[in-house]
């Protein structure tokens, strides 16, 4: 594969090798297909990435402006009898040559893709299987309370600047039966700014109250839901006490270990797909207690949760 080896201006650089479009290779590439190719035009495009030889910058080309190359039919046939063109796995004839797995497999770039994304989803079963046993951790906790989050927004500004919410309802659980052990909505905004419902309170006292509550347990939530909060009252300029406890492991959030029990890859790039928020604390219970093969809590006078 060629580096470049002269800065020259180029319409667009790439950082990964998944970004560039098919009709832009290497001259390299050009060079490996069954029937070679060489530049017909300029320089299209730059990529920083590694490569077969390590990391570097390489020029790329567009391939519908290639040239054959001299090769002659005796040289083509020779390139096939010396390299593999077809893959071992679905028989296709690629233009390009064959992948090589660790076991030594040739295969195209399709299913050597099916191969290396194999390879993941057994990974992510494997982290999969060590979520759920801390799923069954922490809902062993005995101090283990769920909270959430539930926001009253505001429309934005004429400009379309977000406004801070208007009030914030948090609600905590105790995971062993499913009830409240705080639900309470907290004006975020002046009180003669309308927007706030009619039920939310002062934010510090309340707070206060939620920190006292929480002293002494362990708290499982989703993830960065409370910054909104702290924004707002930042900007209300309201002195409260840290409601959070501190200390190792004392605040846990679900969002990437739902992520990872979850072990949903994206089929193009193989990473983890992002979670969406449960949005309740209802919800998230339900998620962690899915996570550690239980079945849901019954709630005293609701029907129960649907099973798993």
């Amino acid at each position: 594969m060629e580096k470049q080896n002269s800065a020259v201006d180029r319409p667009t650089e790439y950082t990964w090798w998944g970004e560039v479009p098919d009709h832009l290779v290497t001259k390299t590439r050009l060079a490996d297909l069954d029937l070679p190719r060489q530049p017909g035009g300029p320089v299209r495009a730059t990529i920083t990435a590694r490569g077969p030889g390590g990391k570097g910058t390489f020029n790329l080309y567009d391939i519908r402006e290639s040239t054959p190359t001299a090769t002659t039919v005796a040289q083509l046939a020779a390139r096939r009898t010396n390299s593999s063109r077809t893959c071992e796995e679905c028989g296709a004839h690629p233009e390009t040559p064959c992948t090589e797995t660790p076991d030594g497999e040739l295969l195209c770039a399709a299913c050597a893709h099916i191969h290396r994304l194999r390879a993941k989803q057994q990974e992510a079963a494997d982290r999969a299987r060590v979520v759920g046993e801390q799923a069954v951790e922490h809902l062993a906790d005995e101090h283990l309370v769920v909270l959430s989050v539930h926001y009253t927004h505001r429309p934005p500004t004429e400009s379309g600047k977000p406004r801070p919410p208007a009030a914030a309802r948090i609600t905590v659980l105790d995971p062993h039966d499913a009830l409240p052990l705080y639900d309470r909505t907290l004006r975020l905004t002046g009180p003669r700014t309308p927007g706030a419902p009619v039920d939310a309170v002062d934010p510090a006292p309340a707070l206060d109250d939620l920190a006292t509550l929480l002293a002494d347990r362990t708290v499982a939530l989703w993830d960065n839901e409370l910054q909104p909060l702290s924004d707002a009252l930042r900007h209300l300029k309201v002195k409260y006490r840290s409601f959070l406890p501190s200390g190792y492991r004392r605040v846990v959030k679900l969002q990437v270990l739902v992520s990872l029990w979850r072990a949903d890859l994206d089929p193009a790039t193989g990473q983890y797909r992002v979670p969406v928020p449960p949005g309740s604390a209802e919800r998230l219970l339900y998620l962690l207690r899915a996570m550690a093969g239980a079945v849901p809590v019954q709630r005293v006078g609701e029907a129960a949760l649907p099973g798993l």
